[in-house]
């Protein structure tokens, strides 16, 4: 049967269609979606498959043009071309202006009203923004037109046919069931003020289903993990137990994913993202800048993210179309495994290749390849790459337990003997140190002497007792669990829950103003060059105050401002003073310090009244 190619383990009397059947999602988009799921044959229909160039020199090649593609053209091409690159091409052309104009004013068009997602970022943040879009210019990007050409095609392909490609793997005692989903065009930039356009996207909804025995074939799986692709999450953040109280399920069995507008990335809970994209170019400046921030501003301290970075909304609010079991809309399920053809022999890109050095606006590859052409590890090791390898299936966690407590018992054990042996020897020689003078010991001079030693022997000793301390509290609190009978908080395992986090607060003053404060800044620092009104360093200071000021007074954050620039302002008075008169500086110094230790003093007494 197609699709049982990487579920061996799975017995053979187990219905695979009617599994994933039994599990499969709903989604729900944004309203002002443009895209949704569609099949490979769908996709290919419209496409053609295009030859890279060698070390991007010269045109590319058309290998099969528009309306003669299919899986089965795709695969016997890519055979033929083993280690080429290959592109395909969903749309023929861009539109030009006049046709892109009257496209977006057509009637038909879906409504879509975003956020400011400036307002809920700093100054920095906004400088990085713009030097990102301005890039764009030097970038291989998806010419403008694109998306308007791609909705066109995709609209010409024919009544909607929302599919999904599963893939049913088993690894680990998991039984594996990924949810691919093709979209023609990723149109986050362009539509939803986001990241990057590119055509076709690729994303997945992941179930981790565990066999407890009961009942028959498909029906004795029942899920024990879910994980979703998203932006900014990997490894244990990615998955989340079915018990998990952000999880929205439909008929009990239909996990419930919130599809990005554009992007098309999972989140469990509906609303607005805010995703902050920090180019590696700049990684090492950021972290210097959070650092000098962290020291000279300790509130500022386990918030390193905040006002850093290229802001971006991803609207994943759910308040659109929906497809799924009880929506009115139904999926047309497709089973692939890694002897399909397509996916198997196609390690191509799934759209335009504008040779982006960041990424962010090529093409994706299938589900099975990586751009480079490796295998991705979410297809060939779906449990590690949800960090589940340390994380046993729910009908082993008792016997994993018990195994556990037995082998801590066993560790326990052991180092007593060695705690006990090392005492022995420690004490001998303790006994021999003391009779032994201090010239000899090495007491005074320390290196290879008796006493020296000594101290190695006692280090050990401590050593082993850290070691049993940790292990008996292991233990000890494996067993207080497996008598409570409880599980652990569904949350434990996370290291950053994603949750809406974009307010929708900000007034007219401050959405208009973090637009326009960039271009203000330029204007002053512009105006005061050309008037010549003072040196270069003390306009830039200036105009840089005069528009953090403003922002401080919007956001309502004026005597945080004016304590912060107090503060610099101090520590540049005592820099100053050192560079200049070591002797006032000091006294400054000492006086400050008199200050704090007077304040602090008499606060000790007056708690203790």
């Amino acid at each position: 049967m197609s699709g049982r190619a990487d579920a061996r383990d799975l017995p053979a009397d187990v219905d695979l269609l009617a599994l994933v059947r039994r599990f499969e999602p709903v989604l729900r988009f944004t309203a002002g979606e443009l895209f949704f799921p569609m099949t490979v044959g769908q996709y290919l229909s419209g496409a053609a498959l295009w030859l890279a160039p060698a070390r991007g020199r010269g045109p590319a090649v058309l290998l099969v043009d528009h309306g003669a593609l299919d899986p089965d053209a795709l695969a016997r091409a890519a055979r033929q071309h083993p280690v080429e690159r290959l592109f395909l091409r969903y749309a023929a052309r861009s539109l030009d202006r006049r046709e892109l104009r009257l496209w977006r004013r057509r009637p038909d068009r879906p409504a879509f009203h975003g956020v400011s997602r400036l307002a809920a970022v700093g100054l920095l943040g906004r400088f990085i923004d713009s030097g990102m879009r301005l890039s764009l210019v030097l970038r291989g990007r998806v010419p403008g037109g694109l998306v308007a050409a791609g909705q066109q095609r995709y609209a010409e392909t024919g009544p909607p046919c929302e599919a999904y490609h599963a893939h049913v793997s088993t690894d680990g005692g998991y039984v594996v069931i990924q949810y691919w989903f093709l979209y023609a065009m990723n149109d986050w930039r362009s539509t939803f003020a986001g990241v990057n356009d590119h055509e076709a996207d690729w994303e997945q909804l992941t179930l981790y289903l565990v066999d407890t025995g009961d009942g028959p074939s498909e029906q004795r799986y029942e899920l024990a993990w879910v994980a979703m692709s998203s932006h900014d999450e990997v490894g244990d953040d990615l998955r989340r137990r079915p018990d998990d109280p952000d999880l929205t399920w439909v008929g009990g069995t239909h996990l419930v994913g919130n599809a990005g507008a554009g992007s098309h990335s999972g989140a469990y809970l509906p609303g607005d993202y805010l995703v902050r994209v920090q180019p590696p170019a700049l990684a090492r400046f950021i972290a210097g800048y959070v650092a000098v921030r962290s020291v000279l501003f300790p509130w500022t301290r386990g918030r390193a993210s905040v006002g850093v970075g290229i802001p971006y909304v991803d609207y994943r609010r759910g308040d659109g179309v929906q497809v799924g079991p009880g929506t009115g809309r139904e999926w047309t399920p497709v089973l692939i495994d890694s002897q399909t053809p397509w996916v198997r022999d196609y390690r191509g890109l799934w759209g335009l290749d504008t040779d982006d050095p960041f990424g962010g606006e090529r093409a994706p590859a299938g589900p099975r390849y990586e751009r480079s052409g490796a295998i991705r590890q979410s297809w060939a090791d779906p449990v590690g790459w949800a960090g589940l390898d340390r994380v046993p299936p729910d009908a082993q966690v008792d016997a994993a337990r018990t195994a556990r407590v037995a082998e801590l018992d066993r560790l326990v054990d052991g180092l007593d003997g060695e705690i006990a042996d090392g005492q022995q020897e420690l004490r001998r020689a303790g006994a021999g140190v003391e009779a032994l003078p201090r010239s000899v010991t090495g007491t005074r001079h320390g290196g290879d002497g008796a006493a020296a030693q000594l101290a190695e022997r006692e280090a050990a000793v401590a050593g082993l007792r850290a070691r049993r301390r940790v292990a008996v509290n292991e233990r000890d609190q494996l067993r207080q669990v497996a008598d409570a009978g409880v599980r652990p908080d569904p949350h434990a395992h996370l290291r950053h829950r994603a949750v809406p986090d974009v307010t929708t607060s900000a007034g007219v003053l401050l959405r208009f103003w973090t637009g326009a404060s960039l271009s203000i800044l330029l204007l002053l620092l512009g105006v005061g060059l050309l008037l010549d009104l003072g040196p270069v360093l003390w306009v830039t200071l200036v105009a840089v105050l005069a528009v953090m000021a403003v922002e401080a007074v919007l956001r309502g954050r004026l005597p945080v401002f004016l304590l912060s620039l107090a503060i610099i302002a101090a520590i540049w008075y005592v820099t100053w003073l050192l560079l200049t008169n070591l002797r006032v500086a000091f006294g400054v110094l000492a006086v400050a310090a008199a200050v704090a230790l007077g304040v602090a003093n008499l606060r000790s007494l007056l708690d203790r009244r």
